[in-house]
């Protein structure tokens, strides 16, 4: 199973972190594991390439983690940008996950 837990101070995105391998299907195979690292690396791309904020990422593929911190200091527009960004990943990831729920655990906190 992968667990995603967006992290929120106040109305603003501050954190996500992704663990685990869907376990769907074989290595390879695992289509549900594929759209669902597409998405969650797609939303860091478009924060640290597209926005521009240096936010902290790492990234560790045999465990399938990924963990992605927006700086404290950032601008009201950067902000603004990774909010939607991070809100349009969790609109995404809850609907993927409603097809396969028992491969994926979303949290907000």
């Amino acid at each position: 199973m992968t667990k995603i837990v967006f992290h929120k101070r106040g109305e603003d995105f501050v954190r996500i972190v992704s663990e685990g391998h869907t376990g769907y299907a074989q290595h390879g195979e695992d289509i549900v594991c594929a759209a669902l690292s597409a998405l969650v690396q797609g939303a860091a791309i478009g924060i640290l390439k597209v926005v521009g904020v240096k936010a902290e990422y790492r990234v560790n593929e045999e465990k399938g983690s990924l963990d992605l911190v927006i700086p404290k200091e950032i601008g009201t527009q950067e902000q603004h940008d990774c909010n939607v960004i991070l809100g349009t990943l969790l609109a995404s990831v809850e609907d993927l996950r409603e097809g396969y729920s028992e491969y994926i655990e979303v949290e907000v906190k």
